[in-house]
């Protein structure tokens, strides 16, 4: 207990001196919430304070400290996204329960990613062609990883090979999810929003689809060295006893085909939620509710629902609304300013690369931190830059990139489902830091000026 006492005090540190010196001429609101960020991002990071404890220091510093409205401080528990994520876990614990991916999905998967490019190949197509099949984005993450979890399980893959692809998983789904706004449809409509401009799929798709599919095959060469010795020289085989036989035609028990057509309609109703406008939560609600009833789910797979990551994701997504609200933002970006040249250059470019990044490695959520930069960056580059181009600077510096699991909810996710070390994100990280300054200078803006956008 002692060490970690000594540990604890020794993260108080900077957070104390930001408290007692009010530094960039912060008031006491704006010191206390910023203190109390810094000393919960350093928890985070070390984990010598869990993720539950810290994150509920930093709501309660929230609420109490920083002069913000609780709705603001609260606004992730009180949003559909809550709820939806939560459900999406335990409608994804019934489709790996079900034993239906032995019979429908691992069979195709069995004659064709056979290697882990095939692999890799297969796991790009299926967050492509569920794009609009599966619209709330993390619930596509969950059920396609659960999906390849299974298949992996099943075959004769090592545990380290079988990370790595699991790891392969969440990088190709932010990378196809760069490449078309309704591909998420939360970071990608929330910064449009941000940066209070009108946006469709085609005018995103003429911004990013491109130099996105030239930086997938950059990401992808930085992935397969990496990993090279987990990835080279292997053949995937069906091995675990029981599995399905791919060679087969499955059959179907009449409980099985009842959740194929619940999983069928939940689909449809998802596809077509632009036509009868009922909400994703709502026909997610129903569609477990009924797995419940036709017992392909039970109270203990209640403990699917990962408590640690909602907690966590309620006090990320509150950093954003509250540093705004007291004032705090608008005192770091106005320091921030004197660091950019005059006039816009690649070097203006490398330096707001540097700002969103830095930014993001303090504040972890993409759609937290660019809830903070973007409003900043529009002040500080007024007359430079085109506001869609700012917007999508700022959106690829930190989109694909993490040193950390907590820069990215979809990595966190995963890593608390142990489908991969954290230590994957940050040899992965690294490189990509420097890849990520070179694919926008070098290949987002000079596709932007091709187009005219610039």
């Amino acid at each position: 207990m002692p060490a970690i006492l000594l540990k604890i005090s020794a993260t108080l540190a900077f957070p104390l001196f930001i408290l007692l010196v009010h530094p960039l001429g912060m008031n006491w609101r704006q010191s206390v919430v910023v203190s109390g960020l810094l000393l919960t991002v350093i928890w985070w990071t070390t984990g010598i304070v869990k993720k539950i404890p810290a994150s509920i220091f930093l709501l309660v510093l929230f609420a109490f400290f920083s002069g913000v409205p609780l709705k603001t401080v609260f606004a992730f528990p009180l949003s559909e996204s809550f709820f939806l994520i939560a459900l999406t876990y335990l409608f994804s614990q019934a489709i790996s329960k079900s034993g239906l991916i032995d019979k429908v999905f691992k069979p195709l998967l069995f004659r064709l990613a056979t290697t882990p490019f095939r692999v890799i190949l297969a796991i790009i197509a299926m967050y492509i062609i569920t794009i609009y099949i599966i619209p709330q984005p993390l619930a596509r993450l969950i059920i396609v990883a659960v999906m390849f979890k299974e298949y992996f399980e099943s075959s004769n893959l090592d545990k380290e090979s079988r990370q790595v692809l699991m790891f392969a998983c969440v990088i190709y789904y932010v990378l196809v999810n760069m490449m078309l706004k309704s591909a998420d449809i939360i970071v990608n409509t929330a910064i449009v929003a941000f940066a209070h401009i009108e946006m469709d799929d085609g005018l995103w798709l003429s911004y990013m689809a491109v130099p996105t599919f030239i930086t997938g095959i950059l990401v992808s060469a930085v992935f397969f060295f990496i990993f090279r010795k987990n990835l080279t020289g292997i053949s995937i085989q069906l091995e675990r006893a029981g599995a399905a036989d791919p060679r087969g035609m499955p059959k179907f028990s009449v409980k099985e085909k009842s959740i194929l057509v619940l999983i069928a309609l939940t689909v449809a109703f998802w596809m077509s939620s632009g036509l009868h406008h009922i909400s994703p939560t709502i026909i997610t609600a129903c569609a477990t509710g009924i797995l419940f009833i036709i017992r392909a789910l039970n109270i203990q797979d209640l403990k699917a629902i990962d408590s640690t990551t909602l907690v966590f994701l309620s006090a990320a997504f509150s950093i954003g609304g509250v540093i705004q609200g007291c004032g705090a933002a608008d005192r770091i970006f106005s320091a921030l300013k004197v660091l950019f040249p005059p006039e816009y250059s690649l070097l203006y470019a490398a330096i707001l690369v540097l700002v969103c990044m830095v930014m993001h490695m303090i504040l972890g959520s993409n759609t937290t931190t660019l809830s903070v930069v973007i409003p900043g960056l529009l002040v500080i580059s007024a007359g430079r830059i085109a506001q869609p181009v700012l917007m999508f600077i700022a959106y690829t510096s930190m989109i694909f990139h993490a040193i950390l699991p907590f820069h990215s909810v979809s990595m966190m996710i995963c890593t608390s489902y142990n489908y991969f070390p954290g230590s994957y994100v940050t040899r992965m990280g690294v490189p990509l830091t420097a890849l990520v300054f070179f694919v926008i200078l070098f290949v987002y803006i000079p596709w932007w000026r091709f187009m005219g956008y610039f």
